[in-house]
């Protein structure tokens, strides 16, 4: 899926930026690939073996946002993608769920 563009009229970081963060969850909510929106406390989930958060989810497809160089990212995934992780008892990394 097509990751969702930083908003053109800030200039911080959007790794720092909760104004950002806040405007790039709406706009994404709005683009959703079906209906209903169920929002989620961010979970912890994998996809292709990235460490991520899940924020929201339709019946198809699934929010996720992480932070990598220091830049957030945020994207729809298909649900197939996406696993339920948690952490480990170290709370280090995140494993993939049995």
């Amino acid at each position: 899926m097509r990751e969702l563009p930083r908003p053109q009229t800030c200039t911080h970081s959007t790794g720092t930026c909760p104004g950002c963060r806040s405007e790039m969850r709406e706009e994404a909510l709005r683009l959703a690939p079906g209906k209903p929106i169920v929002l989620l406390r961010p979970a912890p989930v994998t996809v292709r073996s990235m460490a991520a958060s899940a924020v929201a989810y339709t019946v198809t497809d699934v929010l996720i946002e992480w932070d990598s160089d220091a830049e957030y990212h945020l994207r729809w995934e298909a649900s197939w993608l996406v696993r339920r992780a948690q952490a480990t008892p170290e709370g280090s990394r995140l494993q993939e769920a049995v």
